[in-house]
């Protein structure tokens, strides 16, 4: 297992199927293929966020080099990979940051991208051995939001000897400590994104090249590009990129997933978040506490969880977390579950009385909420949550409808209610206060939880009040209770979660006998969003399974070998995006990773159960 990456491609295709990400603990970050091209909307060297991590714009999408008479460059158009600069491409490694050898003649070319840490700024550094001759680098600009293709708006330029500060409605800064800058402002037509051509997107777009940089080189040479929307002249790029290097190192020390953790690390106002995927998502409340305890806690980053914990809190609203924080939304039933789990486990991990203390009356909150009947949401007599359509993480539409609505009494919000109210319990004696009628309402849920038992398919229904008998994984998550099901009925269930849900790459969202089940995550909107929780499988529900396993077949040798063989093809991070998960899987094998490169819930319940199996 490990977190560094090297390719030598053999075509183009090959090279282009791997995407890198490098982020800025803001929401901005650095992306593209291991070729150097662009194949989606959201590739690019700067994507900055101007209000952290929201308003996210594309900025500045490559930066083309021509050596020797030979470009280094690789684009898309209609018909053509023009130019071909894969074809000096020798190697591309990551470890931790991305690195391009290219050899051109005798002259070798080692290019590394990174981004200053709480910066809007991207540097691309070059190494030149044996230079000869005048090296020219072009920039690609835009400036728009990361979402999608569109047209080139007006733009403007101040050039001066050493770059220039190109405006629109957002500054963006280019500099050089070695290669000296000429204006020559030309339009470049009908760049195609073949990622989003595949996700039926709009994917095609001009850019701007508003004019490009020249060095003369007689032998060795070191310089750099630097691309901001903060610096009005060039950093010391050297110190900065040791910095940068020494800070994903130490993290890596942890584990190798540990570097890509961090990239979900972001700023949120004063305090912090965690952004819910790479490319697209923002911060979403549901995401962010799932994930909290596998990046902060699993790799020991117990002031950061604190902050994020704090952040999230702060947003909570008569005692609902947001679903989407930059929307500011409040559509989710188990968003404010997922904090108490998250609080708990930063308790147990930091016994930190201070923090609880200052959280413990958005805990009550939830406790006096989810107790009370509600427009979205509420209890009804039996203790059970009944809960309007899509507002579980099974959330997709299609045309506005929800896919898979799971109206009335969910299996897994119901756990997370029980539990809720078990760690309210529990945590009242540390934070020194009253956990209110937690217990009574508890055992409560205890007994009308039993009604969740289907006989006839030996696990639980899916919903109740309306029964719904659709075999998904959401009932994994309630076998981490002990004491909330017999144990023979645990043992069943598992069983089933096995046979029907569980492959090398997380659980399935619904069992392939089932004749909704959609084995492709594959096609347009409204194709992906059919199979998003109708088959796909998830890696980050291999969390919970692990929980499970552990939970009712105990910590035997056996049992900790079948975790460790459940978690190992996750753990080769051999996929799309280089040294991280991606959000879900196909149903059907081979099962080809999709949606976003990089999710937060994937990598997070990763190491947290790698954690569980390790201790």
């Amino acid at each position: 297992m490990t977190a560094s990456f090297t390719l030598r491609p053999a075509s183009f295709e090959q090279g282009a199927e791997k995407e890198w990400l490098v982020a800025n603990g803001l929401g901005g970050y650095a992306s593209a293929t291991a070729v150097g091209s662009c194949s989606r909307a959201y590739h690019g060297l700067l994507v900055a966020a101007n209000k952290p991590p929201s308003d996210r714009r594309l900025l500045l999408s490559s930066l083309d080099e021509e050596i020797g008479g030979a470009s280094l460059a690789n684009h898309q158009y209609p018909g053509a990979i023009y130019p071909q600069g894969y074809r000096y491409l020798r190697q591309f490694s990551f470890d931790p940051l991305p690195r391009f050898c290219y050899q051109v003649g005798d002259m070798a070319v080692e290019k590394t991208v990174f981004m200053i840490h709480g910066e809007n700024t991207t540097i691309i550094s070059y190494s030149i051995k044996n230079g000869k001759g005048r090296m020219r680098l072009v920039p690609l600009v835009h400036s728009r939001s990361f979402h999608a293709a569109s047209p080139l708006p007006p733009l403007s330029q101040q050039a001066h000897s050493l770059g220039t500060a190109i405006r629109s409605d957002t500054l963006l800064s280019l500099h050089s400590d070695g290669a000296a800058y000429t204006p020559w402002e030309t339009v470049y037509y009908n760049f195609e994104y073949e990622k989003e051509h595949q996700r039926g997107l709009a994917w095609r777009e001009d850019l701007l090249a508003p004019g490009y940089f020249e060095i003369d080189l007689q032998g060795d040479a070191s310089f750099a590009i630097a691309a901001s929307t903060w610096r009005s002249a060039m950093p010391d790029w050297r110190a900065e990129l040791r910095k940068e290097i020494d800070r994903l190192a130490g993290l890596q020390a942890h584990h190798p997933l540990a570097a890509a953790a961090d990239t979900f690390l972001v700023k949120r106002g004063a305090g912090r978040s965690l952004i819910a995927g790479y490319h697209w998502f923002d911060d979403w409340g549901r995401d962010a506490m799932i994930s909290l305890p596998g990046l902060l806690l699993s790799t020991g980053r117990l002031d950061q969880a604190k902050d994020v914990l704090l952040t999230l809190a702060s947003t909570m609203r008569d005692g609902v977390l947001p679903n989407d924080l930059g929307a500011g939304s409040y559509n989710t039933v188990d968003a404010s579950l997922w904090f108490v789990q998250a609080a708990a486990s930063y308790y147990d991990h930091s016994r930190d009385r201070q923090t609880l203390r200052r959280i413990w009356p958005r805990l009550v909150e939830v406790v006096e909420r989810y107790s009370r009947p509600g427009e979205d949401f509420g209890m009804e007599a039996d203790g059970l949550i009944r809960s309007g359509p899509a507002l579980t993480w099974m959330d997709a539409r299609l045309d506005g409808r929800p896919v898979t609505p799971r109206s009335g009494k969910c299996c897994e919000i119901n756990a997370l209610w029980y539990s809720a109210l078990t760690e309210v319990e529990r945590l009242s004696r540390p934070a020194g206060r009253r956990a209110g009628r937690a217990a009574d309402l508890a055992g409560r849920v205890r007994r009308s939880y039993q009604w969740f038992w289907n006989s006839e398919t030996g696990c639980l229904y899916d919903v109740i009040d309306p029964e719904d008998a659709s075999i998904r994984p959401n009932q994994v998550i309630a076998l981490k209770f002990p004491d909330l099901l017999p144990r023979t009925k645990r043992e069943r269930i598992l069983e089933v979660v096995e046979r029907e849900l569980l492959t090398d790459c997380g659980l399935r969202t619904l069992s392939p006998r089932d004749p909704r089940y959609i084995g492709r995550y594959e096609g347009g909107p409204a194709e992906r969003d059919s199979a998003y929780h109708q088959g796909a499988a998830w890696p980050w529900l291999i969390g919970p399974y692990i929980d499970a396993l552990l939970a009712v077949r105990g910590r035997s040798a056996r049992t900790l070998s079948k975790a460790t063989e459940a978690l190992k093809p996750l753990l080769t991070l051999n996929f799309s995006g280089i040294s991280t998960l991606p959000e879900l899987f196909d149903g059907d094998m081979p099962q080809r990773a999709g949606g976003c490169i990089s999710q937060a819930w994937s990598v997070g319940e990763v190491l947290r159960a790698w954690t569980a199996v390790s201790k």
